[in-house]
């Protein structure tokens, strides 16, 4: 074969190898993880701005709360020396605990509208990249809606569950500071109860994190997403705490505190952020389900979007180019009728159109009786590997 030009190159691409295409195939989930963002950047890039869109009034609670506090630290002397030209204050402690649990219940009154507005984002962006991760088509406005409109009300619940857990822990752990403050009650039941509240929130967002992706795939009740949440949660609290962490990596950047990473951090976020987050824990909690729940569901297909060359119907996607619609309905070639095909003349008469329905009718009952003759002959898929033998065959016999 001869060998492209350089304009060709350019429009056409380099020349691929017989076994490219195969050795492209993502064969597993970090590949496909990969295969999923370098092939997609446009739809994540617009995936990642619906999802801020409907997240725009949690993140600004987030940012409130965090402007306010950094405020009351600037403002009231809890780490100031008291020397000279300071005047002097009572003692202040507890305070600081006590202006958290107030700044808290104001951004909870809030938390309800962010949570409504917020499971649009969830229950869409998951569900399209869940699609993306299964390698399907994907248009990421319209797949968005409709995860929204199959998923919003699990992703609702999900999400109130988890803001009523949260609010109940961090009202906990600014009373319990409040009561350190004051040197009131045994200190290490207060320290140890700090401890578990910190355990049951880690705990508790790897739950919610796992009932997302759930609720997404498998039809549950709440319940059951609750109980399996919990279990795959407290089964694999290594490997979720590091995918969570991997998953947040441009999050945890913009909060490092040095100016120019921060600055790449957040325009990271800006871009693929939220999308990135989805894309890592979907693709690792597919793992999830793979290893310990589709053998139990009836008709579940495991390791979807990944390709292995000995797959079966519902494990991954098998490396198979099926043959073409005629051939499997055994269509006679147009070379091998019997019937000769009558041409009609430049000026026709109706008896020249006669002539010709006659010709394509023998035609019909040709072909039929061809695809009698051929109906209990099997006709399977050809592997690549097939393909290349029959290839090789061909250009031998041409030699």
């Amino acid at each position: 074969m001869a060998k492209k030009g350089f304009m060709a190159r350019i429009i056409e691409g380099p020349e691929r190898s017989e076994t490219y295409a195969r050795s492209t195939l993502p064969t597993n989930r970090w590949e496909l993880g990969w295969d999923v963002f370098k092939t997609n950047k446009g739809k994540m890039c617009g995936l990642n701005l619906l999802t801020m869109i409907f997240l725009l009034p949690a993140l600004f609670l987030v940012l409130m709360r965090f402007v306010l506090k950094t405020t009351y630290g600037k403002v009231y002397p809890f780490s100031q020396n008291v020397g000279l030209s300071y005047p002097m204050f009572p003692s202040t402690a507890g305070l600081e605990p006590n202006l958290s649990l107030l700044l808290n219940f104001e951004v909870f009154k809030f938390v309800l509208i962010a949570v409504l507005i917020g499971a649009v984002a969830i229950s869409g962006g998951f569900y399209v990249m869940r699609n993306l991760v299964w390698t399907e088509g994907v248009m990421v406005t319209s797949d968005f809606f409709k995860g929204v409109k199959k998923n919003y009300f699990v992703i609702l619940f999900t999400l109130i569950f988890y803001v009523i857990i949260m609010m109940l822990s961090i009202t906990s752990l600014n009373m319990s500071s409040m009561m350190l403050a004051a040197h009131r009650g045994t200190t290490w039941l207060l320290v140890t109860a700090q401890v578990v509240t910190y355990l049951i929130m880690a705990l508790v967002t790897m739950m919610v994190m796992y009932m997302i992706t759930l609720g997404i795939n498998y039809k549950l009740s709440f319940i059951k997403l609750i109980r399996n949440s919990f279990i795959l949660s407290i089964a694999l609290i290594p490997t979720n705490i590091f995918f969570l962490a991997f998953a947040a990596v441009w999050f945890i950047i913009v909060f490092l505190g040095m100016q120019f990473i921060t600055v790449i951090g957040v325009i990271l976020c800006l871009i693929w952020g939220f999308s990135l987050f989805m894309l890592v824990w979907t693709n690792y909690s597919h793992w999830v389900f793979d290893k310990f729940i589709n053998d139990k569901v009836p008709g579940a297909k495991k390791n979807r979007g990944i390709y292995k060359a000995n797959a079966d119907e519902n494990d991954g996607e098998p490396l198979v180019i099926e043959r073409s619609k005629f051939k499997e309905k055994h269509v006679k070639p147009i070379t091998d009728y019997d019937v000769e095909i009558y041409e009609l003349p430049t000026s026709f008469s109706r008896k020249d159109l006669e002539k010709l329905e006659e010709t394509k009718e023998a035609m019909r009952r040709d072909s039929d009786k061809y695809a009698e003759e051929y109906a209990n002959e099997e006709s399977k898929p050809e592997t690549i590997e097939d393909l290349m033998k029959a290839d090789e065959e061909n250009s031998s016999e041409g030699n």
